[in-house]
């Protein structure tokens, strides 16, 4: 049985880079913390090539303890600007669902978010998705189901 962790891999070397530069470590602190990692030799690690990839995970929760946020390829995800908002409403990855569900849905002929906000103002007599609540959610899913 092999108890030893795949390679590290390149997303994990990516982020590990990005992380080092956006919390402004200088070489020898990125290098003393690389230390803390034995590699499959048994030596400190001296590169992030050589950490596995739990170890890879560990480092990146490192920095991410130090402060480090990873961020989406830069891409913000749809409905996001609704995140920090009453409680009552619906969160962004409830309105990421319903849109989802209408935009693929076979039963739907119109795939628009205007024909979507429609549909909505007709089960739940609000005029947008935004204005949607958390406990109507689950109503309009269900429509959107039964079509």
């Amino acid at each position: 049985m092999n108890n030893v962790s795949a390679d590290i891999s390149r997303s994990q070397i990516t982020k590990i880079h990005i992380a080092k530069s956006e919390l402004g470590l200088t070489d020898q602190q990125y290098r003393d913390t690389l230390s803390g990692f034995v590699s499959k030799f048994g030596q400190p690690c001296s590169s992030c090539k050589e950490l596995n990839t739990k170890q890879a995970d560990a480092l990146l929760n490192i920095f991410k303890r130090l402060g480090w946020k990873e961020k989406r390829r830069g891409k913000i995800l749809k409905y996001e600007e609704f995140a920090n908002r009453d409680s009552n409403f619906a969160d962004p990855k409830q309105m990421r669902r319903i849109d989802a569900l209408w935009h693929t849905s076979h039963k739907v002929r119109e795939r628009t978010d205007e024909a979507m906000n429609r549909f909505i103002k007709r089960i739940v007599g609000v005029d947008h998705i935004g204005f949607v609540l958390k406990k109507d959610v689950h109503k309009i899913i269900k429509a959107i189901q039964q079509l």
